[in-house]
């Protein structure tokens, strides 16, 4: 008798307790773990141009970054590809397409995604491209002429370039 109580309450039992591992361990602190500043336009981001940033997470869960954008104090045409993928892949692992016209004037866009869980010692590439811009009708992302974190490197249409993007990079600090 009690053992088919006992029978009874398991299955419930070990389904919360994993419901509570799933959702739980992606509760935590959003922890700032790389942060670059610049004050250098790269230039405009016209149609066929993309501008990225290496990096590797210190941590697990990557959840998020942050690139500082400028818009010339002007309103800009076409649309903007804002993403991040493996370093060496073509496939975003997460991306967003925006108007050029709806972003912010030097300020950072911030692109948050649900947590990479085993991101540590990985290496990533974030980029802002764009399709169809044109000069005097596009965005930029600022940079420092400096190599200011030197666990990546600032590529612009597939070529490493001296300095780095301004940039930030969150992790997830779980439960668990």
């Amino acid at each position: 008798m009690k053992q088919n109580r006992f029978k009874r309450f398991l299955i419930p039992i070990i389904l919360i307790v994993l419901f509570i591992y799933v959702y739980g361990g992606n509760i935590g602190k959003m922890t700032e773990v790389i942060s670059t500043d610049g004050t250098q336009p790269v230039g405009e981001i016209t149609g066929g141009t993309e501008v990225g940033q290496t990096f590797v997470s210190s941590m697990n869960n990557l959840s998020g970054f942050s690139i500082k954008l400028a818009t010339y104090a002007r309103k800009n045409d076409g649309h903007v590809t804002i993403g991040i993928r493996n370093y060496g892949d073509d496939q975003p692992i997460y991306s967003t397409r925006i108007k050029a016209e709806s972003l912010a004037d030097n300020a950072y866009y911030d692109m948050r995604f649900p947590p990479i869980k085993f991101s540590k010692d990985k290496k990533y590439y974030i980029y802002v491209s764009s399709e169809s811009s044109t000069k005097d009708h596009s965005i930029t992302a600022y940079m420092s002429k400096k190599d200011t974190y030197a666990g990546g490197s600032l590529i612009r249409n597939g070529k490493e370039e001296p300095g780095d993007l301004a940039f930030k990079v969150v992790c997830n600090r779980t439960l668990f």
